[in-house]
């Protein structure tokens, strides 16, 4: 297959195809492999995109104004330039070149030409082919000075002058100088030394991605200036000592806009057969010494919020907070008189009344388990009188004391027994 066809066929023409139905349309081609003589197209139909491929002799078959676009070879011919007119062409640039005015300081250029042959006076230099053609311009200082028809090898007085086709055409100069030992071989080259200073200091114009993507780097530092200067004033708002005081400031403006509600006295008392609470502990001495957060929050009087510290995967910092809701839940602050009111008091009726009831304390050691059920600690020494076993007592005793409970020939008693690790000891035995 002529390479002059495979030009043709360029990705992106439109040509004309045949299916295998008969039916002909357009199509546009999209690759052209030369060594299987083939072309991918594409064309769509309705709203997608079909393709196939189709050898080169089909494609002429039913594109002949392919062929019609390659020029033949005699067309080639006659559109080349002659030799003459290519010679025309460098003589008006050159003529062009001239007339541009050279400075009184040239390059000095020393070209390789062979020894001049010696001719008659008066006689015209032969047709052979001379050396590229030198423009000097200098300021005539001797007397008489005219354009003389020269060879550029000559040692004569410098003139301007640029060949033709086998004859030397003779220009008019501004002026010629008398040659001397240090300016004879002063000449400027060809088009050569105006191409170099044309391009000696190239501008180069920065493009729109350049310029955009300036705009994003500075607006990136400053966002990071920004970014730096803001955690520097919120270091020195907290204590920077403290190993997790970003944390801690998360979660302190994650309170600033919660509209906390607790739990107080004078909230109702709702009657339920199982009730389940949670109270929050303040953070102890030890936790205190050690600078730890508090990632508790309970913001009504029936939920809790526990804030977690994480790490993104590029180590931002960032706090996810979960929820939980209870029947009742305390914060640091209560008293354990309003533990008391809503969880253990209902039970105290309940067994007047003839039920059962049970309350057990639930939590890890060191939860605050002791101080609810026993009471307050002031030190190791603890106030009894201010736990939940003796405002229940209290209330079972005065209960008892109505007149309604009193004909009833109530007995009170009490059990003190211990589980652990799967076994129960009576704690009356061994204090008696």
């Amino acid at each position: 297959m002529d390479s002059a066809v495979c030009s043709r066929l360029q990705p992106g023409r439109l040509i004309k195809i045949q299916r295998s139905n008969g039916l002909i349309h357009s199509a546009i081609i999209k690759t052209v492999n030369v060594e299987r003589l083939s072309v991918s197209v594409e064309w769509s139909e309705g709203e997608s995109t079909k393709g196939k491929e189709i050898e080169i002799e089909d494609v002429i078959t039913i594109n002949p104004e392919i062929l019609e676009e390659i020029p033949s070879a005699s067309d080639v011919k006659e559109n080349l330039p002659l030799p003459e007119n290519v010679t025309v062409q460098k003589q008006k640039r050159r003529t062009t070149l001239s007339k541009i005015p050279a400075p009184r300081e040239v390059a000095t250029v020393t070209p390789n030409v062979s020894a001049p042959k010696q001719q008659q006076p008066g006689q015209w230099p032969d047709s052979s082919p001379s050396p590229p053609s030198i423009v000097v311009l200098g300021p005539c200082k001797s007397e008489g000075c005219s354009p003389s028809l020269l060879r550029s090898n000559d040692t004569v007085p410098l003139t301007c002058f640029l060949p033709t086709a086998g004859r030397a055409r003779t220009t008019r100069p501004h002026c010629a100088t008398e040659p001397s030992p240090t300016n004879v071989h002063e000449v400027l080259e060809e088009p050569l030394s105006i191409r170099s200073s044309s391009s000696a200091n190239p501008v180069r114009r920065k493009s729109n991605i350049v310029k955009e993507m300036e705009k994003m780097k500075s607006k990136r530092e400053e966002k990071r200036a920004q970014i730096s200067e803001i955690r520097t004033k919120r270091a020195q708002e907290f204590d920077s000592s403290c190993p997790n005081w970003e944390f801690a400031r998360m979660i302190k403006e994650f309170r600033a806009t919660l509209d906390c509600q607790p739990i107080s006295m004078n909230d109702p008392i709702e009657e339920r057969r199982i009730c389940v609470c949670v109270r929050k502990r303040p953070l102890n001495k030890q936790e205190l010494h050690k600078k730890e957060c508090d990632v508790i929050t309970v913001p009504s009087k029936c939920v809790l919020l526990v804030h977690e510290p994480k790490l993104k995967v590029d180590l931002t910092k960032y706090l996810e907070t979960q929820a939980f809701r209870f029947d009742f839940s305390f914060d640091e602050t209560a008293s354990n008189e309003v533990v008391y009111r809503f969880t253990a008091r209902p039970l105290v009726q309940t067994i007047f009344e003839g039920g059962k009831a049970t309350c057990f304390a639930y939590g890890q050691t060191g939860s605050g388990k002791t101080h609810t059920m026993g009471g307050d600690f002031s030190g190791k020494t603890q106030n009894v009188s201010k736990g939940i076993y003796a405002f229940a007592s209290r209330d079972v005793f005065l209960l008892q004391s109505q007149p309604r409970y009193r004909n009833q020939d109530l007995e009170v008693y009490v059990t003190f027994f211990e589980i652990y690790n799967g076994k129960v000891r009576s704690c009356v035995l061994i204090l008696g």
